[in-house]
């Protein structure tokens, strides 16, 4: 299973990244290390202007739970891939993982 490791390259060739924010975002474990690969990869700045965030509901609830991200409450469909992603997490720390979903978060609360 190349995803992984294909997964750099494969959402730093995009343009823009396109979050449609449910209910279920913050659940969807591969939501997460998409964005978090983004930010790892480009300025903070740079990454923030190419993230399209469409909230799937009106209120500010989804960008709230966005805020209050938490990566150890967030699944995958495979338990095996679930595995390999949460050991590539901790090799990076959870609380950087956290603070770039929740960083994302706060400042779309901020532009609200």
């Amino acid at each position: 299973d190349d995803g992984l490791g294909l997964l750099p390259i494969n959402v730093m060739s995009c343009k823009k990244v396109l979050v449609l924010l449910g209910p279920t975002y913050t659940k969807r474990l591969w939501c997460a290390v998409e964005l978090f690969t983004l930010f790892s990869f480009s300025p903070e700045e740079q990454a923030a202007e190419r993230v399209q965030v469409e909230p799937l509901s009106k209120g500010d609830d989804l960008l709230e739970e966005l805020s209050r991200f938490d990566v150890r409450q967030a699944r995958c469909y495979d338990p095996n891939v679930e595995a390999r992603l949460f050991n590539v997490i901790a090799d990076m720390s959870y609380t950087r993982f956290n603070g770039c979903i929740r960083a994302l978060g706060e400042s779309l609360l901020i532009g609200v």
